[in-house]
């Protein structure tokens, strides 16, 4: 296959066992990964790939797909079609279902990236800042947490309480995995010894929560209700990430745990040494030791 040939995947990069950390990424490889797609995968992490479009990218004879979208309907037109062996039926259902976890699990995961905010501040800001080239970090960490605030003020425009939104996504999201383990059942995957297009949107919302150390994750719990999917998640993992490393490429949570206890430290150290000396200083004030106008 010449170079002009090839299929060239641009996304960004992998962590935490993760093949990308980023769920538009995580379906884009998954879906050439299962269909058996030649690809080549970039990361969008250096100067040279940083000038590209928003990944995922994908780029096959001097053509530009710029979203999972847009790539899956082309790779189609060149026979890699995850579907293909399904019944028309079974394709209708898995269209259905393919977009009810699209609209029900990607609230909540973008949600929990960019709104919720310790897990922003803490944790994604200082992720894309360090995978990134200057000034790229600065100007991807704004764009998504831009585009998460105008996507919640697009599905709940008259609601401004985060809480209650976070609810809100929260339940809809409970509601979808919990049909979603229905229908799964027993089964490797929704349709039979294969990954479908449902398999892998499913893997992409779910298995961040499994996998990232959010500081606040509640739907790490939720999803842990229904061992089926989180089954599924591992499936595909052994089955298709074998080789992906655990922990993180940029962070060090060993030395971030042990900043943060040894700033904790001396904060206690610092506070009762002023409530030690103050209870002091009253004692002595109170007893004659010391007067008014010694003290001042």
């Amino acid at each position: 296959m010449s170079d002009k040939d090839k299929f060239q995947l641009l996304v960004f990069d992998g962590d935490f066992s993760l093949p990308s950390i980023e769920p538009e990424s995580i379906k884009s490889i998954l879906y050439c990964t299962v269909t058996g797609v030649p690809i080549e995968v970039n990361t969008f992490n250096s100067y040279k790939t940083a000038f590209n479009k928003v990944p995922p990218v994908l780029i096959h004879k001097n053509l530009r797909f710029k979203d999972y979208e847009q790539i899956v309907a082309y790779l189609k037109t060149v026979n890699f079609n995850l579907d293909s062996e399904l019944e028309p039926l079974e394709r209708s259902e898995c269209l259905a279902m393919t977009n009810l976890v699209q609209s029900k699990l990607k609230p909540v995961i973008e949600f929990n990236y960019w709104i919720e905010h310790r897990n922003s501040n803490e944790l994604m800001n200082i992720w894309f800042m360090r995978s990134l080239p200057i000034p790229f970090n600065y100007y991807y960490t704004r764009h998504f947490r831009d585009r998460a605030t105008d996507f919640m003020e697009s599905l709940y425009p008259s609601e401004t309480d985060t809480e209650i939104v976070k609810e809100y996504i929260q339940r809809a999201a409970i509601d979808c995995l919990s049909s979603l383990s229905a229908r799964l059942g027993t089964e490797d995957y929704f349709y039979g010894k294969k990954p479908t297009s449902l398999d892998v949107t499913m893997y992409a919302y779910i298995a961040p929560f499994l996998k990232i150390p959010f500081p606040l994750n509640e739907m790490n719990n939720v999803i842990s209700m229904w061992p089926n999917l989180v089954n599924l998640v591992k499936r595909i993992d052994s089955t298709y990430f074998p080789e992906l490393p655990k922990g993180s490429k940029y962070l060090k949570f060993e030395d971030q745990a042990k900043t943060n206890d040894d700033d904790v430290s001396y904060a206690a150290i610092v506070i009762l040494t002023i409530s030690a000396t103050t209870l002091m200083l009253g004692f002595a004030y109170t007893r004659g030791y010391l007067t008014g106008k010694m003290l001042n």
